[in-house]
């Protein structure tokens, strides 16, 4: 049988998925939100559509998700300054004070997939990933 590449990626998403939800479950963050937060470490007072074209997610996701951050005070939602009909997400001390305990279950699932693998392999992987994420964004997925 063929070797798959989507196969692969799959089995490593749903693994990725397991460990998250036991990493994250502590802090009462969901898979849905952890990447919000994340991005929100990175990139402080942001708009929900640019969560949504980071994530690469639909905004219907984003809003829900947003909702749930907020009633967890984890993040302030303002109206933009400069354009009225987008919110601006920012972080709360709540949600600050949580960086380091979720930077970390990153670090720990990394070094589990990483484990052995010399900085020369690393690097490698890297770039070809990163090719591969290129090339499908040239392609129109939804055409088929």
């Amino acid at each position: 049988m063929k070797r798959s590449v989507g196969r692969l990626i799959s089995i490593l998403y749903r693994k990725n998925q397991i460990y998250l939800n036991a990493a994250m479950k502590p802090l009462n963050i969901t898979t849905a939100e952890q990447p919000i937060l994340m991005y929100l470490y990175r990139h402080n007072a942001v708009t929900q559509e640019e969560i949504s074209a980071y994530l690469q997610v639909d905004k219907a996701l984003t809003t829900r998700t947003v909702q749930s951050l907020l009633e967890k005070d984890l993040i302030t939602k303002e109206k933009d300054s400069q354009d009225k009909r987008c919110n601006k997400i920012s972080l709360t001390e709540k949600g600050l004070d949580m960086r380091e305990a979720m930077v970390e279950k990153f670090v720990g699932w990394n070094q589990i997939m990483l484990e052995g693998m010399d900085q020369e392999k690393q690097d490698l992987l890297f770039e070809l990933l990163e090719e591969m994420v290129t090339k499908t964004e040239q392609h129109d997925l939804k055409g088929g």
